[in-house]
C-alpha cells in the first residue's frame, strides 16, 4: 500500500509541476503578444511598440489646446496725497539810519566827508580840511550809520504731496489656460 501511495503522490506532483509551466509558457506568449500591438496613441496605449520595434510601456496621444483667456476690469483709482505746510522764512537786513555826523566844520552836524588823524570827522575835501586835527586819515564820504532790521524771505505755504499717482481705469486680458502643441507622452521599455 505504501508503494502504491508514493506512486499515485509522484504522479499528482509531476502533473502539477507539468500544468505549472505550461501556464507560464501561455503568461509568456501571451505577453509577448501585446508587444507585438502598434501604439497609436488613443486605443493602444500601453505595452506596445512603434513600426521602428521600440517598446513603450505609455504612448498617449494629447490633443492641442487652445489658449483661454478672461479680461478683468481694474477701476480707476485716485491719486493718494498728503499737505505739507511751509513756515514762512525770515532774515535780517541792514538799512541807513543817518549818516556820520561832523565835530569840526563850518558845516557843524552835516555828513561826514573826510575822517581826521586823531578820530574826528570833517564836513570838507578840500585845502586845510584837518588843519589842527593832524591831518586827512581817509576821505570818500559821506559815510552813513547803519541799523538792522527783520525781512520776510518767502511768506508760508502749502504744498500737495502726492504719494501715489491717480490711474485710470484699464482692462486687463489674464490667460486661463495657456495654448499648448498636440503632442504624444512617450515612456519606453528598457526591460525588453
Amino acid at each position: 500500500m505504501s508503494v502504491k501511495k508514493f506512486i499515485i503522490s509522484f504522479a499528482t506532483t509531476t502533473a502539477i509541476v507539468g500544468s505549472s509551466i505550461g501556464g507560464f509558457a501561455y503568461v509568456a506568449q501571451k505577453e509577448e503578444q501585446q508587444w507585438q500591438r502598434i501604439c497609436d496613441g488613443t486605443e493602444i496605449t500601453a505595452k506596445c511598440s512603434d513600426e521602428e520595434g521600440t517598446r513603450y510601456n505609455k504612448y498617449v496621444y494629447h490633443e492641442a489646446i487652445e489658449e483661454v483667456t478672461e479680461k478683468v476690469e481694474h477701476p480707476a483709482e485716485p491719486a493718494v496725497t498728503h499737505n505739507v505746510h511751509h513756515n514762512a522764512v525770515y532774515g535780517t537786513e541792514q538799512y541807513i539810519t543817518g549818516c556820520v555826523r561832523t565835530t569840526i566844520s563850518y558845516k557843524h552836524g552835516t555828513c561826514a566827508l573826510s575822517q581826521c588823524r586823531d578820530g574826528s570827522y570833517s564836513g570838507s575835501t578840500g585845502w586845510g580840511t584837518c588843519n589842527y586835527h593832524g591831518g586827512v586819515a581817509r576821505t570818500g564820504g559821506p559815510w552813513y550809520t547803519y541799523g538792522t532790521r527783520t525781512v520776510l524771505i518767502s511768506p508760508s505755504w502749502d504744498e500737495t504731496v502726492v504719494d501715489k499717482p491717480a490711474k485710470e481705469a484699464w482692462t486687463e486680458t489674464v490667460v486661463i489656460t495657456p495654448a499648448q502643441d498636440a503632442y504624444y507622452e512617450k515612456e519606453i521599455a528598457y526591460n525588453k
